[in-house]
């Protein structure tokens, strides 16, 4: 079950008052988010692709074709690739891929695939699973969109993933479980789980765990799907002395070509919510981090996508945020 990271749900933040105290002076409001000082210099991300809102083939839905109000007003789920990136268009019931240029390259429709596609996943090259919680069916596809296979059972579930072992992991709130199914689609394990553990793959197909307390996150992998048990990696403390500033959010992203894996802490200060690190780690398939960058971001205020952070194939961490009409998606390079 994905830690989702929090700073979306205390990024109401107050605006800085022009009467400011000492401590306030050290706050700064960038793209409506309160940082603390030492975040001031912080990478922004740099524009991947840059698409327009709407209902035409080269656009994605937004808000405004939304008028079902299926979604959460955006895309509900991306995945990048080699030079573009694959976008699931909800509203407008498509799977999209669209070059590095912003051309748009394929377009399989979805609309034969229940009321709202929630999440997608690869199904090694050949096609792609499909989650659709609104009518409990997870539906297999090939890359032209035909239907291949279709599993039931998964009303309300969250997202779906794949790994290097190409086997189905569905996160099922109902049951707080992550589901893992073999590739002939037989159910195999069953995590019970909270939300600190991930559906991304480690050693073995073993899945992440990112645990976190007020001043410490642990990785570990879950050796063990039940009973639960698990191999620890690497501890990440957090270096800030203020016992008011806590770690809030933790996220395993996911993992590049070379096998390194990715993940994000978040730390907060307790009464101001003013953000002290939103920080993305690079680490090695043994979980020892080797390059980290601290982030400056935009607010979303859709929370309960699948996802918000993927990883690309090179190696950087991409978001989204929506600016006007534009649907955009950044890059942060480690």
């Amino acid at each position: 079950m994905i830690k989702r990271v929090l700073f979306v749900v205390i990024a109401i933040l107050m605006v800085v008052s022009p009467l400011m105290s000492a401590e306030d002076a050290e706050i700064k409001l960038i793209n409506s988010l309160n940082y603390h000082k030492g975040m001031f210099e912080a990478a922004r991300g740099d524009v991947y692709l840059r698409i327009p809102l709407g209902s035409d083939s080269a656009a994605v839905g937004g808000d405004e074709q939304d008028v079902e109000r299926y979604t959460a007003g955006v895309p509900y789920a991306f995945r990048p690739v080699e030079n573009g990136v694959w976008i699931l268009d909800s509203v407008n019931k498509a799977l999209k891929l669209f070059g590095s240029d912003g051309k748009l390259q394929k377009n399989i429709s979805l609309a034969e695939y229940g009321p709202v596609v929630r999440d997608f996943a690869f199904d090694g090259d050949k096609g792609f699973w499909l989650l659709s919680p609104t009518d409990g069916f997870i539906y297999r596809i090939d890359m032209a969109g035909k239907l291949i296979s279709q599993i039931e059972g998964f009303s309300d579930a969250r997202a779906i993933e794949t790994g290097p072992m190409e086997e189905l992991l569905v996160d099922l709130p109902t049951m707080g479980a992550v589901l893992r199914f073999n590739k002939e689609e037989i159910l195999k394990e069953e995590y019970p789980c909270d939300e600190s553990l991930s559906m991304i793959e480690g050693v073995g197909g073993k899945l992440m765990v990112l645990e976190i307390s007020d001043k410490n996150a642990e990785l570990l992998l879950r050796s063990t799907a039940s009973p639960a048990e698990t191999i620890p990696l690497y501890k990440f403390p957090l270096d800030i002395e203020d016992p008011a500033v806590k770690y809030v959010g933790s996220q395993v992203i996911g993992q590049d070509k070379e096998g390194n894996f990715y993940l994000s802490l978040v730390a907060c200060h307790e009464e101001s919510g003013a953000i002290y690190r939103d920080r993305i780690y690079r680490c090695t398939a043994a979980g020892r981090p080797t390059a980290h960058k601290d982030i400056i971001v935009f607010p979303s205020a859709s929370f309960d996508l699948p996802r918000d952070r993927v990883v690309t194939p090179d190696g950087r961490v991409m978001t989204f945020h929506v600016e006007g009409n534009d649907y955009i998606l950044s890059v942060y390079g480690l």
